[in-house]
């Protein structure tokens, strides 16, 4: 029998409960599963990225209940194992030219600005799940009655770019699916699992503009990834902050394990 490679362990907090996890990095058999996706439909990358998060974390977690920060958390820390913790990131220089003055960028399109492009390398070990003061799951609506939401999944996560207060039936589909419970004034508690798909509908669609926008912003305020970035452009000599958000943003000039829907 072959002798047993010793693959290294490391430990994370997840950012949704702050339970610490242990994880290792992935190895070839799973960026075989995360290439062979890159051909496939958007739920078959999907469900590959879950597949090699859940092997990764021993199986700790069941990655479909995991919200989108989480998963996008957890990929940046593997990742960093798996490969390398730096990454670098194209910024393009947005300062702008004295007055009057245009020139060519390389596709040839007229531009006032310098747009430079700067390569800028970023440690993954350092970013973090920033979360916004006034997101609140517990939405109190009208006289001690409200709704508690939960963290949109990865799935669901797809469609928040929809939801707005015009496409009302949309965005009913999305916030459906976040509801855990109803309250009333009383203390009485009503799980989602005992309320029917009418009658949950009918108690959204009862929610006045004001009401439906507090429900609205907690989706607008979900933690994320983010990282503050600081470059000084080559070029023109310009400085500047720009602040970095979500996988795809980290990982902009990765292999291609990251062309997943990430």
């Amino acid at each position: 029998m072959l002798p047993q490679l010793r693959v290294p362990q490391y430990k994370l907090t997840l950012p949704s409960t702050g339970k610490e996890l242990t994880y290792r990095p992935f190895t070839v058999k799973e960026e075989k599963i995360l290439l062979m996706a890159l051909d496939e439909d958007d739920s078959s990358q999907i469900r590959a990225l879950r597949q090699v998060i859940e092997n990764c974390l021993f199986g700790a977690v069941n990655a479909t209940k995991l919200p989108t920060f989480d998963i996008d958390y957890i990929w940046l820390k593997i990742r960093s194992k798996s490969i390398e913790e730096i990454v670098t990131i194209p910024f393009e220089c947005r300062n702008k030219l004295p007055e009057g003055e245009k020139h060519k960028d390389p596709d040839g399109q007229e531009i006032d600005y310098c747009g430079n492009i700067v390569n800028v390398p970023v440690n993954l070990d350092l970013i973090e799940t920033v979360k916004n003061p006034s997101n609140n799951p517990k939405i109190e609506l009208q006289d001690g009655i409200g709704i508690v939401l939960k963290y949109p999944t990865f799935e669901l996560f797809q469609k928040l770019g929809q939801l707005n207060e015009k496409d009302i039936d949309n965005s009913l589909e999305i916030i459906l699916d976040c509801v855990e419970m109803i309250y009333d004034s009383t203390g009485a508690v009503y799980e989602r699992e005992n309320i029917s798909r009418d009658e949950l509908i009918t108690f959204l669609e009862s929610l006045s503009q004001v009401q439906f926008a507090k429900v609205l912003e907690f989706f607008e305020t979900l933690p994320a990834v983010r990282h503050k970035v600081h470059f000084k452009c080559p070029k023109c000599k310009h400085e500047v902050d720009v602040v970095v958000e979500g996988t795809k943003s980290f990982l902009a000039s990765d292999s291609a394990t990251n062309h997943l829907g990430i």
